[in-house]
């Protein structure tokens, strides 16, 4: 990836400000990265316009920079890019992922984070699962969480086997400014019991209000039919990853309260020639998935073969309503909008620390006669480092 003057200068300020933070003391730095690049065939999709659609694209790409200033300061900044939709014609821009400042030891045994870091939805998960090259996990892909945000955090240990990761944050993700007075606190626990075994629950909460004059922006994860006036998740994950496989299964549900309708009824309006809602009750939204995944080495060098299956149901309410088409008086409700995906592939990993990954995604979904999504793809990751990099005023 070849960056622009601004960025350049950016990351060399940065080097310059660890360096000077560092007073009299010596500092180190790495920059490092990630590339996540594929050639995907869509075999087959139930949108016309993407059947055998297929293309070479960067899915993602890190670029990170990090500097211990002393034993108990770090920084980091990274930034992200990946490729534009397709048929866009607009050049792939990196944009700022991280930019936080780490404090260990500030509580004994733990890390407090400040700026935009890693949230706790789904980080664990992510790491058992250990395929981000091939997908997001299944809270992440279905907008649940973001993987970043901007504001607090606090990360550590109750005890070896016992561990916790607080974060309140503007709730917005990494790529969009704070939209109203109020925060997203989450908390997650899990526990160690023995070596490779991991069992989590995790919460978050955040109240809204659509109406309030300081709400600048209502979220779109808490809007269905209308803005929720709050949101909580509560998840669960178990895992266990032993040298030769790994196997986690992690289910949610995310509630929007009062963002759907039920009670509804509708009459034309001959003057506007639309339907209009003339009865409805607010009701909640609730939605539901889980994911169960693993990976095994198999007998031959260097290959791994890896599995997963999603299932999402974006509203578990057969009579509740979140979307209302008003030129045909069409209302969808969450009969039948579930669906399922599965992931299968070979992980071969060269000398050089390069995975070549053949996959295959099958997507399957409830509503009658709507056909599957399959797309094959190969799909390449790999990493860079620059090592250590020592400085000393």
């Amino acid at each position: 990836m070849k960056l622009s003057k601004g960025i350049t200068a950016l990351i060399a300020a940065c080097i310059a400000l660890g360096s000077a933070a560092a007073g009299l003391a010596q500092s180190t730095s790495v920059i490092n990265g990630t590339v996540f690049a594929d050639y995907y065939y869509n075999y087959k999709s139930a949108t016309a316009s993407e059947q055998d659609r297929n293309a070479f694209q960067l899915r993602r790409v890190y670029f990170t920079y990090e500097n211990n200033i002393n034993a108990d300061l770090k920084v980091r900044v990274r930034f992200e890019s990946e490729s534009n939709a397709y048929g866009s014609t607009s050049k792939i821009n990196p944009f700022v992922k991280h930019a936080y400042l780490e404090w260990s030891n500030l509580i004994p045994k733990h890390k407090l984070y400040l700026g935009i870091a890693e949230t706790n939805a789904f980080k664990n998960a992510e790491d058992l699962w250990g395929y981000r090259a091939v997908e997001k996990t299944i809270m992440d892909l279905n907008k649940i969480s973001s993987s970043a945000d901007l504001g607090l955090a606090l990360k550590g240990d109750l005890h070896p086997n016992v561990h916790h990761w607080l974060t309140v944050m503007n709730g917005t993700g990494y790529g969009a400014a704070e939209g109203d007075r109020y925060k997203k606190v989450g908390y997650a626990l899990w526990l160690t019991p023995v070596k490779g075994l991991i069992v989590e629950g995790y919460a978050d909460y955040e109240n809204q209000d659509p109406t309030d004059p300081q709400t600048a922006t209502v979220m779109s994860a808490g809007k269905d039919y209308a803005g929720s006036d709050s949101y909580m998740t509560l998840k669960g994950m178990i895992g266990l990853s032993r040298p030769s496989f790994s196997v986690g299964l992690e289910a949610f549900q995310r509630t929007n309260v009062e963002s759907g309708i039920e009670n509804v009824s509708t009459q034309y309006d001959s003057t506007a020639k639309k339907y209009k809602i003339t009865q409805k009750t607010a009701a909640d939204v609730a939605k539901f998935g889980y994911s169960l995944f693993g990976s095994w080495i198999t007998p031959i060098p260097r290959l791994k073969v890896f599995a997963r299956y999603d299932l999402f149901d974006p509203n578990t309410g057969d009579a509740l309503f979140t979307k209302f088409d008003d030129a045909k008086g069409k209302l969808t409700s969450g009969t039948d909008d579930e669906f399922t995906q599965m992931f299968f592939g070979l992980d071969y990993v060269s000398k050089g620390a390069m995975h070549i990954m053949p996959n295959v995604i099958i997507k399957n979904y409830a509503a009658e006669g709507k056909d599957s999504d399959i797309t094959a793809r190969l799909t390449m990751w790999f990493n860079f480092n620059s090592g250590k990099i020592i400085t000393e005023s």
